[in-house]
């Protein structure tokens, strides 16, 4: 019989790491986070990371443990929480992974295609084909050698067609039999996915007093401390700096910029619920309900 690792997702402020720290309480877990941002030190305001007394009651991983100067990805995800998920299965526990970093999530999950490097002489006597007989000619070609990738595309989409030709002439297999040989925990243990859902309505109001709380917690000055430092690529995505620097930079006001960063935020709520939409495995849960009620709901469904 396979162990359970229970996942909490959904849009930032649904609620998810009251959730998942509570749900671990209850079944006897620790929580692993799966967010891209919580990871940072000295971002605790922008990342609304889980305070001091969350943390102390219950053992938290992967929040608050890299300087903002560290790059992080999608595959060193995967790899560290895999290896968390096994030492919190041999004490006895349960891993309860949360966040709302989709490609994270789906990375653990499902795997990473393992993709060759990229081989420009290649690229560029592809190329010259589609000019010399058409992008109709690649297509035809992808068709015969990966029709299932074919099927996927537009015959005018030649960028997407000559890395599928690419990837073939490289490592003699189709981009198709690569993702089907690339696992990820998915078959190893029993992977319940808990999305936490509420009323488009209801989400902007609590992404409007989550950005003022904010405010009032100090966001300024930590994005002030942060523009003196070199931020990574990753960190310095991270919502409310761009809007934040434009008002230290004088180009906007304070209102303005509080305004910019709940329409922001409440874009990429948007597309991390298009994202979650679009994986059939994850069971929704009414998340308007208090926290008690929902963990009731999630512990009856393992």
């Amino acid at each position: 019989m396979k162990n359970t690792v229970i996942f909490i997702v959904g849009p930032t402020s649904s609620g998810k790491s009251a959730v998942a720290a509570a749900l671990a309480e209850r079944v006897g877990g620790e929580v692993i986070s799966c967010d891209s941002m919580q990871v940072y030190r000295d971002m605790d305001v922008l990342t609304r990371a889980p305070g001091e007394e969350m943390l102390a009651r219950v053992r938290h991983h992967l929040v608050k443990v890299l300087a903002p100067e560290e790059e992080y990805s999608a595959a060193r995800f995967a790899e560290e929480s895999a290896s968390l998920i096994e030492c919190v299965l041999a004490e006895g526990k349960i891993p309860v992974v949360t966040g709302g970093t989709g490609l994270y999530m789906k990375s653990l999950v499902d795997g990473i295609f393992p993709s060759p490097p990229k081989d420009e002489e290649l690229r560029k006597n592809l190329r010259e084909l589609a000019v010399q007989k058409g992008n109709e000619y690649l297509y035809e070609r992808l068709g015969e050698i990966d029709p299932e990738t074919a099927a996927k595309l537009h015959p005018n989409d030649t960028k997407r067609i000559i890395r599928a030709l690419e990837v073939y002439e490289l490592t003699g297999r189709t981009i198709c039999e690569k993702k089907r040989t690339t696992e990820g925990i998915s078959s190893k243990y029993d992977c319940r996915i808990f999305g936490l859902e509420i009323p488009r309505g209801m989400l902007n109001r609590r992404i409007g007093l989550s950005v003022d709380r904010m405010f009032e917690k100090g966001l300024v000055e930590e994005v002030e401390r942060l523009k003196e430092r070199n931020l990574s690529l990753t960190a310095g995505k991270a919502l409310g700096i761009k809007e934040i620097s434009a008002y230290l930079d004088g180009r906007i006001s304070m209102k303005e910029a509080s305004e910019e960063l709940k329409k922001n935020t409440r874009q990429y709520a948007k597309r991390q619920l298009t994202w979650f939409r679009g994986d059939e495995r994850i069971i929704w849960i009414d998340a308007t309900r208090d926290v008690a009620e929902i963990v009731n709901d999630i512990a009856g469904r393992i």
